[in-house]
């Protein structure tokens, strides 16, 4: 039992050692073969330095194998050993015993039968622990991560039944792990129910950090957020993320096809005809007449010989339709239209607000072509809530949006100062 207590503790360190070898493979297994990363990789002629990259980690995996390969025969060899002496010692007494005529021919055979039946079972059950333990050991990572953040039956509550939700940020702060400064600083705001909330900044101001505090992809290191005045940690995570329809900058499209990426169901399962309204309500439409299949075209190559990549816009636009499509009570709109013009972000917002209605909604953007829609502005800087109020009101204020709209409105004019009336008339004075 010593020994296998210690082939446990060995395989463990082992374990634990070949961990970030793997990740490291799998993560450039995955650069070398992410397309979005060719056009880098080709026109900075990154490829043979990838290549050694992809060398090293290769020979360090080995160099681990390696030490894992001679631990394992050092221990086996301790094994057989161990067993071959233990064995001649049961085989010793018996012999000495038989020949001083302590015992007969018939007590020795069947001692030695014993002997032999007891080793092999004793060795079958011995050898079964250790698989065991070594199984075990692939699995107490994942348990570990499971267990810091487990949704207890007995401590979580329902969310309440209703359409109309409102949030509140009291005294909120967040610092990212390892991080000395906050990226969030002492939050206090409130979303309404069935409002629409603008969150404006500069790079860095921490308004993604608030939209993944709202979401719940991150826990407050300070402060509480409530929903409906219960505090959003008491409630399963599954059952708070079915409230929102969230749209972020960094759209996923995943190698199915462009209904299944809508939907995020089966083909069985998914409602066409709702998904080309959804499509059609994002823009898409004249991408969706151009595909032989419709929405059963299959996106990327990566499984499909047929299939099509989207532009950026286009991918943004796919994920306004996902969004649609799932209908929850509130909208988070998280930088969406960075890949589209300013025009065509002016015309997708009004759209957008007319469609979503009543709705809840959270718009982020470094541009304000979304202000205009909403019934509050909130403005952060260096992660701290610095301004709130209407489109009118922080205008009049003359403070840090005002700056910030001014300095884009003069995108809208010409060289002379006069305003180009095709880009600001819809893009600026409306915002």
């Amino acid at each position: 039992m010593f020994f296998r207590y210690t082939v446990k503790k060995d395989k463990r360190n082992v374990w634990d050692k070949m961990a970030p070898v793997w990740r490291k493979r799998e993560y450039m297994v995955y650069t070398l073969l992410n397309f979005d990363a060719a056009k880098d990789i080709r026109l900075f002629g990154m490829k043979n330095w990838l290549l050694g990259k992809q060398h090293d980690i290769l020979s360090e995996k080995q160099d681990r194998m390696l030490y894992s390969k001679n631990l394992w025969i050092y221990n086996s060899i301790f094994a057989h050993g161990m067993l071959v002496l233990s064995t001649a010692a049961v085989y010793g007494i018996l012999i000495f015993t038989f020949l001083g005529r302590d015992m007969s021919i018939g007590d020795f055979t069947l001692y030695v039968g014993l002997s032999t039946t007891f080793t092999s079972a004793l060795t079958n059950v011995l050898n079964n622990i250790g698989g065991f333990k070594q199984n075990s050991l692939k699995i107490d990572d994942f348990r570990s991560f499971i267990d810091l953040d487990m949704d207890r039956e007995e401590s979580c509550i329902n969310i309440p039944e209703t359409d109309k939700y409102k949030f509140e940020f009291k005294n909120v702060s967040y610092r990212y792990k390892g991080q000395e400064g906050y990226a969030l600083k002492n939050l206090n705001i409130t979303l309404e129910a069935g409002k629409k909330l603008a969150v404006v900044g500069l790079n860095g101001a921490g308004k993604t950090t608030f939209i993944k505090l709202l979401l719940r992809l991150y826990d407050p290191t300070e402060g509480v957020i409530l929903l409906n005045g219960i505090d959003i940690r008491k409630f399963r995570r599954n059952e708070y993320y079915k409230i929102f329809s969230p749209v972020f900058q960094n759209v996923e499209i995943f190698a199915f096809s462009m209904a299944e990426n809508i939907s995020m169901k089966k083909t069985e399962e998914t409602d066409k005809e709702l998904v080309k309204q959804c499509i059609e309500k994002a823009g898409l439409k004249e991408k969706l007449d151009t595909l032989e299949k419709g929405v059963d075209t299959e996106l990327l190559k990566i499984l499909h010989d047929d299939g099509i990549d989207l532009s950026g816009g286009e991918r943004q636009k796919l994920a306004l339709a996902k969004a649609l499509y799932k209908n929850a009570p509130v909208i988070v709109l998280d930088e969406p239209t960075a890949a589209l013009d300013a025009l065509a972000e002016y015309r997708l917002y009004k759209s957008f607000d007319e469609i979503i209605g009543g709705k809840t909604a959270v718009y982020i953007s470094h541009r304000l072509s979304s202000t205009r829609f909403c019934d509050s502005i909130a403005m952060f800087k260096e992660g701290e809530l610095i301004e709130q109020g209407t489109h009118e009101e922080l205008l009049a204020k003359g403070g840090a949006y005002a700056e910030m709209f001014e300095i884009q409105a003069q995108y809208y004019k010409d060289e002379n100062g006069d305003e180009n009336m095709e880009l600001r008339g819809e893009a600026a004075v409306n915002v």
